[in-house]
């Protein structure tokens, strides 16, 4: 594949141990987690309420995790910051392994929360900083690709060890603190000679000040929301119409498949011939699209064609935000404008949740069935618009074309970029 063996010549050493910690910090959570309030309920005997409070716990603990783990990045360095996340989560981890009572428990969930909302900003900022500008698009589609790989495989691994829970836990904190030992060793160091400079504590209040980052922000918690239908609406959907409701799994799998063999090379080909709020909006639309025609959906090849349009506008959106955020943080405080990046996600995803619930409760109130999807395609449709016009805003704009023009001139064709690289070096 060309865009395997361009990406291999360009992605230095960091890069590639960042993405391998994407790939196996996925599979290390997703070895455990379609298994987890199983284990909750079944082995430590809470109930199904008591479940959902001791997870939702862990999610507020990761939206925390994630602004403070952007501060870290900025006054620490990524590589510090990295490790401690990937600690922090290898001990909760454990400790659901050992705990027995309620209090340990909540102990566990918040410090597997706490360490993945650290983890995640200076993992993105380190792709960010150690990408070039030609390869940035590029690095955060193999970013969606490792991510993905791990969802797939991880729970292929938790099936083989889920006769005994303890070495279940045990084997997914062994991968996070293995993951903490070798970026220790192979990241470059935060600072190679101290002292080292931190931004001033009040740098960080001048994103506030930063507009186009704000509104931007602003919009991607309502493209975050309606990506959230794809885990909670269309599940509900799926029970509906699918005489075995647990089908849906394959309906995950066939997504992580798409994306493992086609994310590299639509980023490759949109990411440099289309302005990025441009890829974004039409990402947007086809997500709507891809949720409206859930309408029509009677079985599971009806679904899956929907899941498979959704999925084709998720592979313009994931990668193209990161690389947003990317252009538009200022350097020295890349890891706070992930951080906040992380808490849009989790704001967006709650909203996404909250109100999914509240439409499809109003549809069977109404006998309105069709209601959440026209709504969702409509959205779709609206923030696509919006994010067009936000592309005429030189503010937000600007910034962001002057980051295509820099992939652009890397010639599409492979032999051309290699002649002319191996030219430039003569």
């Amino acid at each position: 594949m060309n865009l395997v063996r361009l990406a291999s010549l360009s992605f230095g050493r960091p890069l590639w141990v960042l993405l391998s910690g994407i790939l196996f910090s996925h599979l290390g959570y997703y070895l455990i987690l379609p298994l987890l309030a199983i284990i909750l309920t079944a082995e430590k005997g809470l109930s199904a309420g008591t479940v959902g409070t001791v997870l939702g716990t862990g999610s507020i603990a990761y939206l925390s995790g994630s602004l403070l783990g952007g501060g870290l990045t900025d006054r620490l360095g990524q590589r510090r910051t990295l490790v401690l996340g990937l600690i922090l989560r290898a001990v909760g981890l454990l400790g659901y392994g050992f705990a027995n009572t309620l209090p340990l428990l909540f102990a566990s969930s918040i410090l597997t929360g706490l360490g993945g909302g650290i983890y995640t900003p200076p993992a993105k900022a380190g792709i960010a900083t150690f990408a070039t500008e030609q390869n940035k698009s590029t690095a955060f589609s193999f970013r969606g690709i490792a991510a993905n790989i791990g969802i797939t495989v991880g729970p292929l691994i938790g099936a083989l060890l889920a006769g005994t829970s303890l070495a279940l836990f045990i084997a997914g904190s062994l991968i996070f603190a293995g993951l903490a030992l070798t970026h220790r060793l192979l990241l470059p160091a935060d600072c190679a000679n101290p002292p080292c400079e931190t931004p001033d504590r009040r740098a960080s209040f001048e994103i506030l000040k930063d507009r186009p980052f704000l509104v931007f922000s602003l919009v991607t918690v309502f493209i975050w929301a309606l990506y959230a239908q794809f885990t909670f609406s269309i599940p509900l959907r799926a029970a509906d119409i699918l005489p075995n409701p647990k089908s849906v799994g394959l309906l995950w799998s066939f997504t992580s498949i798409m994306i493992i063999f086609m994310q590299a090379p639509i980023t490759r080909f949109t990411s440099t011939r289309l302005h990025p709020l441009l890829i974004l909006a039409a990402g947007t639309v086809i997500m709507g699209i891809g949720l409206g025609s859930v309408i029509w959906s009677s079985g599971f090849y009806d679904l899956l064609l929907s899941v498979a349009i959704f999925t084709l506008g998720e592979m313009l959106v994931m990668p193209t935000v990161d690389t947003v955020v990317s252009e538009l943080a200022e350097p020295q405080l890349i890891g706070t404008y992930f951080g906040i990046a992380s808490l849009v996600w989790g704001l967006g995803e709650s909203l996404g949740n909250v109100g999914g619930g509240q439409l499809i409760n109003a549809a069977k109130a109404w006998t309105a069935p069709t209601l959440p999807w026209v709504v969702f395609a409509a959205a779709g449709g609206l923030l696509g618009l919006v994010l067009y016009g936000l592309h005429m805003w030189p503010a937000l704009a600007s910034p962001l074309r002057g980051a295509l023009t820099k992939r652009s001139e890397r010639t599409l064709s492979p032999t051309v970029s290699w002649r002319k690289k191996r030219g430039e070096n003569k």
